[in-house]
């Protein structure tokens, strides 16, 4: 048998090291899965919808660290992707997707050839960094390796790969695909000087780390260097986990909390790591200034000062920039202790006045939830009002690559983020959930019984948005278009192989994710909020209708 374009795509995955690779099988991919499945170092896990397995694969890539892989059919399936790439990019996840296309000879001709179409790269190019579509075979090995270089290049970023049918089957010169050498982007000498210079010479520093401390895998370089300054470290949300929340010096995701950004309206210097200061909803997050001078360490030159004036910036991979900050610290003065006693004390305030706004019963469940989970388990969150109240910040992240979102602020990444997660991982793996965001992919438990794919699901089941609805009350003194009534999702589960209970107390849940654990695949709460104690919802400042 012939060496094919289909055969040079399955051995680039397998040298790339991607062991798993999501998909649906369409007559425009079947010699890529096939090629895949006989080279058999790669598994293929078949998913219900093209959005739901591109957000699998960013799951699977952010708990990893690996290439995430969704493969995808021309047309129709392509175009369900585009949301996937969508929160990909906005959250700077390593994802690849392999779609096909017409034959070469068709494409372009407007012939009606099945599922063309023609402006499938530039729709790609709007979420993805490189797209690359190769018109003969010679191209493939080349292409594949140029949008794999970039999705590894700097600031991490999702790509595309076009692959016409004809070439999938046409023979292939073995051996044209190069593993790509990305460039170290090593901090200068000069930059590091500077930046040790001007941390010497502070009393009230404050780190804030984001997602690209996670990317780099710069948690212990961060770590120790907090533990050098004795400077307290806030987090992104992208950037939980990069130091244990259990820390002593660990303040959270709190850096827009008025009350802790009060607390830090004295510090000197603000040294930030890997975050692209986003402004969140409404522009909100941009009046939120970094404290005295701003130390801004990125692999992207185009984040430093973009949305806060850098005093300094350096531009380097997160970890070889912490590293190199910490060896040239030799003599350093620890952070003035008055200064960091005012930063904790409001972080152990915020965190209690947090809690009582949850009320008893939320309290408990998020309680019961962090006993039940492993230390290194991963805590996933859809956007749901649970999430914005008490997932985001209260419940404590203990390891880096355990706690993923929806950076873009999507409903219904959630539970394809987990099974991807869960599967790339192998450890066990929660998911909180709105019943609104939750039906985007619900057809996904289908997916999770057919791998028994260890992810328990809590769907929180208020009958609707309730984020919107609330934003609707608070704003507009009435709701509309928010209510969805109520659904048995239990019966739904079970009715694609899951098993699945209602909780409607703490007990109930607690006994709940005890099961849900211990069956050692997937599992799924649906937790009726009409019969729990209520929490205050505090999400984003409110508005009056003029």
């Amino acid at each position: 048998m012939s060496y094919t374009g289909a055969d040079l795509i399955a051995e680039s995955l397998a040298e790339l090291g991607v062991d798993h690779v999501f998909g649906i099988i369409s007559i425009h991919n079947m010699p890529i899965l096939d090629a895949i499945n006989r080279l058999g170092k790669t598994k293929v896990v078949d998913v219900r919808h093209e959005g739901a397995g591109t957000h699998a694969a960013d799951g699977y890539a952010r708990a990893t660290g690996k290439l995430g892989v969704m493969i995808a059919s021309t047309g129709p399936g392509t175009t369900n992707v585009v949301t996937g790439l969508y929160e990909a990019q906005y959250a700077s996840s390593r994802v690849l997707v392999i779609t096909g296309q017409a034959e070469t000879r068709f494409y372009g001709k407007g012939l009606s050839y099945v599922h063309e179409a023609e402006n499938q790269v530039p729709m790609l190019k709007t979420v993805s960094r490189r797209v690359e579509s190769p018109r003969h075979i010679d191209q493939l090995g080349p292409c594949l390796s140029a949008v794999v270089g970039d999705i590894y290049t700097g600031r991490p970023a999702p790509g595309a790969l076009e692959v016409p049918i004809d070439l999938q089957y046409a023979e292939a010169p073995a051996g044209s695909f190069r593993l790509p050498r990305p460039p170290s982007f090593e901090p200068v000498p000069a930059d590091i000087e500077a930046a040790v210079h001007k941390i010497g010479s502070a009393s009230r520093r404050v780190i804030i780390a984001g997602g690209g401390v996670i990317c780099a895998d710069a948690s212990v370089a961060l770590t120790k260097l907090a533990e050098k300054l004795d400077a307290p470290v806030l987090t992104t949300v992208d950037g939980r986990g990069a130091i244990a929340e259990n820390h002593p010096q660990s303040v959270g995701n709190y850096f827009t909390s008025a009350g802790i950004y009060q607390s830090l309206t004295g510090a000197d210097l603000t040294i930030a790591v890997g975050t692209k200061f986003a402004v969140g909803v409404e522009g909100g997050g941009q009046n939120f200034v970094p404290p005295g001078e701003l130390l801004q360490i990125d692999i992207d030159p185009n984040m430093v000062g973009r949305t806060h004036t850098a005093a300094l910036g350096v531009v380097a991979d997160a970890k070889k920039a912490l590293e190199a900050i910490g060896e040239g610290l030799d003599d350093v003065s620890p952070n003035d202790g008055q200064f960091n006693e005012t930063v904790y004390e409001a972080r152990d305030g915020v965190r209690v006045a947090m809690r009582n706004r949850l009320g008893p019963d939320f309290e408990a469940i998020m309680d019961c939830m962090r006993e039940r989970l492993p230390e290194d388990g991963l805590w996933v969150r859809d956007s749901t009002i649970s999430a914005y109240n008490w997932g985001n910040q209260l419940f404590p992240i203990y390891k880096p690559r355990t706690s993923i979102n929806p950076s873009s602020g999507a409903i219904g990444p959630g539970l394809p983020f987990s099974i991807g997660a869960a599967i790339g991982s192998g450890k066990a793996t929660l998911v909180i959930h709105g019943d609104g965001g939750f039906m985007c992919h619900a057809t996904e438990l289908a997916t999770a019984a057919q791998y028994n794919v260890p992810v328990v699901v809590c769907v929180m089941n208020d009958h609707g948005y309730g984020v919107l609805r609330w934003l609707q009350d608070t704003r507009f003194g009435r709701i509309n278009e928010t209510d969805l009534g109520k659904m048995d999702f239990v019966r739904i589960a079970q009715g694609m192989g899951v098993p699945a209970e209602r909780a409607a107390s703490v007990a109930d849940m607690d006994a709940a994710l005890e099961r849900g654990f211990a069956s050692g695949g997937p599992y799924l709460i649906d937790v009726d909020m009409e019969h729990l104690a209520p929490m205050e919802i505090s999400i984003m400042p409110k508005k009056k209708a003029s």
